[in-house]
């Protein structure tokens, strides 16, 4: 596998309202108010932050004062210098770490986790956001490469979850955000194991916002909605071509049959330019900074917004009416 990539109870209007994306820089501007007040400034660590969102978060978060835990895998090889250039800026006066986190393996998440803590002492907010899109027709997709959508989205962020959650509990408080998709609930063909991780951590991510309110502890799930020029799409037709590659003869024969899906596939993963990704990390940290208790617990930014929300609505409703009968409904609240 060498070419494989790798990586409550009804909680009111407030938990069901979603943020607009047009309110991210009026919430920003509001931050520094929020985060100080003499307290000591909050420790983000964030997941995946060589490029894309994660690198735009990290660095965000630490403009507006919040002290970030930048992680990413392989800081001393591939990564080594969007891990250099976040380090200058840590340099230059910002409250920045490196802290090397590969997610699919349960002994450098533990490590790094460990390291974070005891630098900075506690963790506030993680920040789920290491992701790849691994492309390609259901059929023809070998077991492995299918998996690898559903082990670096999913597992990844199991491993971050159980890692960082016995930390907050003993903090009394903290917040997760998981970055999932506007994918987590509409499917796009050629993309179902992509799809299905995310349905997936969403799934997950619901049930442990759940099982974690007891302890004070918030889960807030964000949605791009949108073909944001993250570098996420030239990853994903690179995957693509790997595995064309290592597909046998008979498997290969069959890509005739899906020419025009393939076609259709490569063209739609073109980033979007006229989208700016800083709208969702600034979205991110926004969300962050809002008031414990008053998040949603699905952000949705990005073109295809209006599409998405009306179905995050009926799935909160049915979670709403669902839980309200749960014997331990009391549990499912943060306090």
């Amino acid at each position: 596998m060498e070419n494989v990539p790798e990586n409550g109870a009804d909680r009111g209007a407030t938990r069901r309202t979603v943020l607009r994306a047009g309110a991210a820089a009026g919430l920003l501007s509001m931050i520094p108010s929020a985060w100080g007040q003499g307290a000591a400034p909050p420790v983000v660590l964030i997941t995946g932050t060589s490029s894309g969102f994660g690198r735009l978060m990290a660095e965000g978060f630490a403009r507006q004062g919040a002290r970030v835990v930048a992680t990413m895998r392989e800081t001393r090889g591939k990564n080594a210098s969007a891990a250099a250039e976040l380090a200058a800026l840590g340099s230059s006066g910002l409250a920045i770490e490196i802290v090397e986190i590969d997610v699919l393996s349960d002994d450098s998440v533990a490590a790094g986790v460990a390291r974070a803590m005891d630098s900075a002492g506690r963790i506030d907010v993680l920040v789920n956001n290491a992701g790849i899109v691994v492309p390609g027709p259901v059929e023809l997709q070998p077991p492995r490469y299918f998996a690898s959508n559903l082990e670096t989205n999913m597992g990844g962020a199991l491993r971050m979850f159980r890692a960082v959650l016995p930390h907050m509990r003993d903090q009394g408080r903290g917040t997760i955000i998981q970055m999932s998709s506007a994918l987590g609930r509409a499917i796009d063909p050629m993309l179902g194991g992509y799809c299905a991780s995310k349905l997936a951590v969403e799934a997950a991510a619901d049930a442990l916002a759940y099982e974690v309110a007891a302890s004070n502890i918030e889960v807030a799930i964000v949605q791009p909605a949108g073909a944001y020029p993250t570098g996420l799409q030239a990853k994903a037709v690179r995957y693509w071509e790997e595995m064309v590659t290592a597909l046998d003869a008979t498997e290969r024969r069959k890509l005739d049959i899906y020419a025009r899906h393939v076609e259709a596939m490569l063209t739609d993963l073109a980033p979007d330019p006229e989208l700016d990704p800083k709208e969702v990390s600034d979205a991110v940290v926004a969300l962050a900074a809002m008031e414990f208790g008053t998040r949603p617990a699905r952000l949705t930014v990005g073109p295809y917004k209006d599409g998405i929300d009306p179905v995050n609505v009926a799935h909160d409703q049915l979670q709403s009416d669902m839980i309200s009968h749960n014997r331990i409904a009391d549990l499912l609240t943060p306090r």
